[in-house]
């Protein structure tokens, strides 16, 4: 493998670690509505600040056992999981989208689509302060990258966001409105494999939904985040979409 290449994978993986780090301060405040700037990273139960050497993407996890230095409290593993997604999903668009304006924004969405899942799961929202700002960056993006089709993300975000809606309407408790938004902002970012996104995440529900039911051996009665569901399909049709939609294609 050529020097040049194996330096950028060394460049998207840390850059993606450090990305995940910062990802995981947005999965703590901004739920609680906290600011994501200061104060700095602090313990979540003896409210002592980090050090930046205790602050190191996946190392400082191991280097102190998964425990904080002064109080020695357990850090959750959602911390180097988040880290660690991060990196493989950066890693993932450089290799298989180059040095590219797909890969700035398959970095986003990735981005983005992280620090969504773990807020539904563990607060049961999706943050309107994420969701709609970058539906409007993902449409810009889009439309000054292909002037010529400008109409296509607007139809495809709009499309998505209004199959979402018919859903949630017909059954509330199902599909809440922050999946219905979240749609919005995946059609602005994936176009027209929005379709392949949305079709694998309600795929992936409900394989999840019949596991659940078949390991408590009872009826589905909580409710499941879909966020998450969304973000899944979303990130498997953000690289393979094109295929799956001509897969699809092939038999009619």
């Amino acid at each position: 493998m050529e020097a040049n290449k194996l330096f950028l994978y060394f460049v998207f993986i840390i850059t993606g670690l450090i990305v995940g780090s910062f990802l995981n301060v947005v999965i703590y405040r901004v739920p609680r509505k906290k600011s994501i700037v200061k104060p700095p990273s602090f313990c979540p139960v003896c409210k002592k600040k980090i050090a930046f050497y205790d602050n190191i993407p996946l190392i400082s996890y191991a280097i102190l056992k998964g425990k904080c230095r002064n109080c020695k409290s357990r850090i959750p593993f959602i911390y180097p999981l988040v880290e660690f997604l991060t990196a493989i999903l950066f890693l993932t668009n450089y290799v298989l989208f180059g040095l590219s304006s797909k890969t700035i924004l398959g970095i986003i969405l990735c981005s983005l689509l992280i620090a969504i899942s773990f807020i539904d799961i563990n607060f049961r929202i999706i943050p309107n302060v994420i969701v709609l700002p970058f539906t409007v960056l993902g449409l810009a993006i889009n439309i000054i990258s292909n002037i010529s089709s400008w109409w296509m993300p607007l139809a495809f975000s709009i499309g998505a966001f209004l199959f979402m809606l018919i859903i949630h309407l017909i059954y509330p408790a199902g599909m809440g409105m922050g999946d219905v938004k979240l749609s919005l902002m995946i059609g602005a970012f994936l176009v027209k494999n929005v379709v392949a996104a949305l079709f694998l995440g309600f795929l992936a529900g409900s394989i999840f939904g019949l596991i659940f039911i078949a390991v408590k051996k009872k009826k589905l009665k909580q409710s499941i985040p879909f966020g998450p569901f969304i973000s899944i399909g979303s990130i498997i049709a953000l690289f393979w979409g094109n295929f799956i939609l001509k897969w699809y294609i092939s038999f009619y």
